[in-house]
């Protein structure tokens, strides 16, 4: 005997199928009968809003989004910045290896002196 194979439900004839009983059941307790329509697009937008609104949801995600591509700016101008640095760092290595008047203006600045030359302090 061959079994029939049950055919796969999508989403929406899932929600269809919960929503049909669903409305069976607010017709059975109800008062007042509500035409299927009604009670179809308010379980639609129910499940839409919970979807989109939901603790795990679309809209939660917006704000991580945000806060990523923020982060993203602030270690762009990080980068920026670095590069920048290191250029400037480049350049004074070059500087420090090709010119001498560097290196002196640096060594004065530590308070050498060449050979023979004489350090004169003032006091205020």
């Amino acid at each position: 005997m061959l079994i029939p194979k049950k055919k796969k439900r999508t989403g929406t004839q899932i929600i269809l199928d919960l929503t049909k009983s669903a409305a069976g059941k607010v017709q059975i307790l109800g008062k007042q009968n509500l035409p299927l329509n009604i009670v179809y697009t308010i379980c639609i937008l129910i499940f839409s809003f919970s979807i989109i609104f939901g603790l795990y949801g679309w809209g939660s995600r917006l704000g991580d989004i945000s806060k990523k591509e923020q982060s993203v700016r602030n270690l762009k101008m990080e980068l920026a910045s670095l590069e920048k640095q290191l250029e400037e760092s480049q350049e004074f290595k070059l500087k420090l290896i090709n010119d001498s008047l560097t290196i002196e203006a640096i060594a004065r600045s530590y308070g050498m002196s060449k050979k023979g030359e004489k350090i004169f302090y003032f006091l205020d």
